[in-house]
């Protein structure tokens, strides 16, 4: 009987260890994530703004043909050169600049784009604004 029993464990255990050096299964194609994308990687591509509430499709569209547009202005293009040299401390000022020389050929091509921004900016404002309220972590309010 205590051999029988011995075999038996012996048996188990070269089980597992053959299952332990067994080639693992293909994960399916769908469920790995690619490269440079994770939890809050946006693959390095900058996210297109979502067309804010009050704008129609048509006007939407025009503002992004405008903005492709800009790309190629002269102020743009000096604005993005020195902002690819400004040292890291100037950088957030840099990119300024930028963000406000293709505002400026945006309204300079065509004036009317200007409820775009105003309805932009009303979005980020109202965005930065929420940000403390709700129940998302943070300081809880004292008891009396």
């Amino acid at each position: 009987m205590k051999i029988k029993l011995a075999l038996l464990l012996a048996l188990i255990t070269s089980a597992g260890l053959l299952a332990q050096d067994a080639p693992k299964p293909d994960a399916p194609k769908g469920d790995a994530p690619k490269k440079g994308e994770g939890k809050g990687d946006k693959g390095g591509k900058k996210q297109a703004p979502q067309r804010p509430e009050g704008i129609d499709e048509a006007t939407w569209k025009k503002f992004g043909e405008a903005q492709k547009a800009a790309q190629k202005d002269e102020a743009v293009i000096a604005a993005k050169a020195k902002a690819d040299e400004a040292k890291p401390e100037d950088k957030q000022v840099a990119v300024r600049a930028v963000a406000e020389a293709v505002k400026a050929a945006i309204l300079k091509a065509d004036a009317s784009l200007e409820a775009v921004f105003k309805a932009l900016e009303a979005g980020r404002a109202k965005g930065k604004g929420d940000k403390g309220k709700g129940d998302k972590g943070g300081k809880k309010p004292e008891a009396k």
